[in-house]
């Protein structure tokens, strides 16, 4: 044998020990005559397929099909049987590690015992697997073939076998009750055998049944035992009624038996519908709603049960089941169980209770919840719009304010949930262009960019679709034309930027228009003295000119219908003002300015405007701006201290101020005495924006 066959490990200590034999034979070392120890390798693990050697030939010495008890056998049956190989070498010697791989060659007999198909030999050269017909009716001649592998060496052989069929029995079922309550369940038991009586284990037995749940299939146990549950309502969860039949079947073997299920009895009604909000009639929000309800036969729920239905309070106008209907109306639920109604509002909000009974016991009953008529479309004057704070610093970009818009209908209640408001504006951004309201509140953003109108007054105008205000003649809570009387009739809408009141050309246009031509009749004054009767002209006039301007302008002459559909809108103005160039005039004690602008050494009292400069000077300082007044002594030789106190109007600019009209005057006013001032002494007025930026002047007391 060659050095080049040997495995390593033998080479390696092949080689120290010629080494160590020629050192001693060389005088070398210390003298004394040694043999290397065999150096450590490490383990040479067992069943690796070639155990760390090498063999010229693999040969399968016996194949050999026996039953559990290692008996020879030509065929099999349902028991099965372990199919046997022995392995060896060219000297007959048994292959420990090798392995071997199983075959069928055809369907209806299965390899069980692995999962790859393949084993490894044992300490004897001996692999097996075991072999099982898939059924009762597997029958005929099969070969199984084992294929075994060892250190690059391959042996296979073929075995071909029989499989008998076995010929199944089925005893009669027992039925633990066979009249059942609807819904409930039951176990069923058999048991499979041969025909010569014996159990079978293993067996698949195919179940079944005409209503109601079952297993599929359920394998015969150690005792040939098949035992199950079977339920009286179906996957769908209906319940069975009446006779239901069972059945069990392997092959031609089948047994069936029958059970009594009890018809269902309705036990209790729930309501099954969600909150539920709709508008009045003819308000443009639903116009329609489905409520339901479900009958239950304990935890299931019943079909074709009857029920009746009715109406326990509503608001006026209100029907159900089909329009102009308030009687009782039977129903049966559908196959889930469910009886629904639909809902007719009238004109007037308020709630709604339904009330669903069984027909053969009213006793048993449900009430629906949540449903309201609560809200119509908003009315002419039920749209407002507040800011946040409404004198913005124009000189940077950014400085912003949130804009609430609330709306209601004629009612006083909130609009519906997710009415769109949409609004533009003049000069810097609104964001976003629209809102949608929540318990009839909305917000959107308005920041300061360009562009800034030049008279630093931003015209912002909020539209809505919603309705004309009127009056209710016959007293039906609902608009009956030629009955009814407008407040006053509105027509096409624009953002009135030069707040002249008049639509001019180059003015933005709200795009919903009317394509009428009609006046827009004013009856004023009716409602007024409807309201308020003991007024007095003057007042009921300011009423007049008070509503027109917020609730009915800016609107089109001449573009008014009969309808009641509007287009309601609201426009409000938001001031801008350079915050860092602060403008302050003296005032006599009237508010009107001083021709000089001096402070005079007799003056106890001093009045200071003080303006945004830009924009005529007309506008207040950003909304947050202080405003404080210092006197300073200069006149050491007097024996008097000048001191100023602030007794009244503003030391700071509120968040809201009166927009008043174009080229009014809108400063803040605040007012001082002077206390042991004489000529010469300083009075001193500064301005802190919210910027930061301080503007300061100082007046010499004349």
């Amino acid at each position: 044998m060659s050095y080049s066959s040997l495995p390593a490990s033998k080479l390696f200590q092949l080689t120290a020990l010629t080494l160590s034999l020629t050192l001693a034979g060389c005088g070398g070392g210390d003298g004394t005559d040694t043999i290397a120890p065999e150096p450590d390798t490490g383990v040479t693990q067992p069943g690796t397929g070639d155990g760390g050697s090498t063999i010229d030939t693999l040969n399968i010495a016996t194949s050999n099909l026996v039953d559990i008890n290692s008996n020879p056998v030509t065929s099999i049956g349902l028991d099965g049987a372990y199919y046997e190989v022995l392995i060896t070498d060219e000297k007959n010697e048994p292959v420990a590690g090798a392995k071997v791989s199983f075959a069928i060659d055809a369907t209806g007999v299965m390899l069980s015992q692995t999962t790859s198909g393949s084993v490894l030999t044992d300490s004897e050269g001996f692999a097996r697997i075991f072999l099982k017909p898939t059924g009762t009716e597997v029958s005929g001649a099969y070969t199984i073939s084992a294929t075994a592998t060892f250190a690059g060496n391959t042996a296979t052989v073929d075995k071909t076998f029989s499989v008998q069929s076995t010929k199944v029995s089925l005893s009669a079922f027992s039925v633990e009750s066979v009249n059942l309550s609807s819904g409930a369940q039951t176990a069923l038991s058999l048991i499979v055998s041969d025909a010569e009586g014996n159990i079978l284990n293993g067996v698949s037995v195919n179940l079944n049944a005409s209503c109601g749940q079952i297993p599929a299939q359920i394998t015969s146990d150690a005792n040939g035992m098949v035992e199950v549950v079977y339920k009286s309502i179906n996957d769908d969860d209906t319940l069975c009624s009446g006779p239901v039949t069972i059945s069990a079947n392997v092959g031609n073997a089948v047994r069936s038996t029958n059970i009594t299920v009890q018809a269902p009895e309705a036990t209790s009604i729930v309501y099954t519908s969600n909150p539920l909000t709709l508008g009045i009639a003819n308000s443009g929000s639903s116009a329609t709603g489905e409520v339901e309800f479900t009958v239950y036969s304990n935890k299931t729920p019943l079909a074709n049960a009857d029920v009746v239905l009715s109406l326990e309070k509503s608001p006026l106008g209100l029907s159900f089941g089909v329009l102009g209907n308030r009687s009782n109306i039977p129903a049966r639920t559908d196959e889930n169980g469910n009886v629904s109604v639909n809902i007719y509002p009238g004109s007037t909000p308020g709630p709604v209770e339904i009330k669903a009974s069984l027909s053969r016991d009213g006793r048993i009953n449900a009430l629906s919840k949540g449903i309201s008529i609560a809200s119509s479309r908003v009315t002419q004057d039920g749209l407002s719009i507040s800011q946040e704070k409404n004198v913005l610093d124009w000189s940077m970009d950014g400085d912003s304010t949130n804009i609430t818009i609330r709306m209601v209908d004629r009612n006083g209640n909130s609009v519906p949930d997710g009415t769109v408001v949409n609004l533009t504006a003049e000069g810097g951004k609104v964001s976003p262009a629209s809102c949608t309201t929540t318990d009839g509140v909305c917000n959107v953003t308005f920041s300061t960019q360009n562009p800034r109108p030049g008279d630093g007054r931003v015209s912002i105008l909020a539209v809505a679709e919603g309705e004309k205000a009127y009056i209710d003649n016959n007293a039906n809570n609902a608009w009956d034309e030629g009955v009814d009387t407008f407040v006053h009739n509105i027509g096409d809408t624009f953002r009135d930027d030069n707040e002249n009141g008049t639509f001019e050309a180059g003015e933005f246009t709200y795009p919903l228009t009317t394509q009428a031509s009609g006046m827009c009749e004013n009856n004023l004054d009716r409602f007024i003295q409807l309201k308020f009767p003991t007024y007095s002209q003057s007042k009921k006039d300011s009423f007049e000119q008070s509503f027109i301007s917020n609730f009915v302008s800016p609107n089109k002459a001449n573009t008014c219908n009969s309808g009641l559909d509007a287009i309601v809108r609201y426009q409000t103005t938001q001031l801008l003002s350079d915050g860092s160039n602060a403008r302050f005039t003296l005032l006599n004690n009237l508010g009107n300015m001083l021709t000089t602008q001096v402070i005079s050494g007799s003056a106890t009292m001093v009045n200071v405007r003080t303006n945004s400069g830009g924009f005529y000077d007309l506008n207040p300082m950003p909304s947050g701006t202080t405003i404080a007044a210092t006197a300073v002594d200069k006149t050491d030789s007097n024996d008097k201290s000048c001191t100023v106190e602030q007794v009244g109007g503003f030391s700071k600019v509120p968040a809201l101020v009166n927009t008043g009209a174009l080229g009014q005057n809108l400063g803040t006013i605040s007012n001082y005495t002077l206390d042991g001032c004489a000529a010469g002494d300083y009075f001193r007025i500064s301005a802190t924006a919210p910027n930061s930026n301080v503007t300061t002047k100082t007046y010499i007391i004349q």
